[in-house]
């Protein structure tokens, strides 16, 4: 019997791929967000490019602590960001996000999975397109939901306010930071954001 259950137990083990045996090894992302991610990570296999990378917003935490992280699908390593959500989200501006929306004129952040598109210059300097997957984020091109850098993600704000400011839906990091996404994130990389 025991024998049997070794058996068993290496197949199961053969059967989860190389990389997911070590992923987020630090615990830095919560259990089941990951795998929901990696869930739509399968779904939208055909819309996104294998590039390595897995991107998970987690919104249930407060904007002062990191909850943007990169996962690394090739070695298991995560790297966290501070990054700020809608104003739509958090009408009372605690640092918590309250509520999504894909309804243009929200100013909310929308939930599910959105495919990292092409890079452009903005009013807010460089800056990437986003492009929804699902029916809870499919208007994000059209409501201009970007990821970009503003003074209210800066850790100088962070220090004044103990929160970050909001944005119109966009994700939004410190300068410094986005430098840092940007050099590890490659274009059809798939985020997941959700909470």
């Amino acid at each position: 019997m025991t024998r049997l259950i070794a058996i068993f137990t290496l197949f199961l083990l053969a059967a989860v791929p190389a990389h997911a045996k070590n992923i987020n090894a630090s615990g830095a992302v919560r259990a089941d967000l990951l795998n929901r991610a990696l869930e739509a990570q399968k779904i939208h296999a055909k819309q996104t490019k294998d590039t390595g990378r897995l991107v998970i917003v987690d919104y249930s935490r407060h904007s002062k602590e990191e909850r943007l992280f990169v996962v690394n699908l090739e070695n298991g390593d995560v790297t966290g960001f501070r990054a700020a959500h809608g104003r739509g989200s958090d009408t009372d501006h605690d640092g918590f996000l309250d509520r999504f929306s894909d309804e243009p004129g929200s100013n909310a952040s929308p939930e599910g999975a959105l495919v990292i598109a092409e890079e452009y210059r903005g009013k807010h300097g460089l800056s990437l397109r986003l492009d929804g997957l699902d029916e809870t984020d499919k208007s994000s091109r059209e409501r201009a939901i970007v990821i970009h850098a503003a003074d209210y993600a800066e850790p100088d704000f962070l220090s004044r306010f103990g929160k970050l400011g909001r944005s119109n839906g966009c994700i939004v990091f410190s300068k410094a930071d986005l430098k840092r996404f940007l050099a590890e994130v490659p274009k059809g990389t798939l985020m997941f954001v959700s909470r």
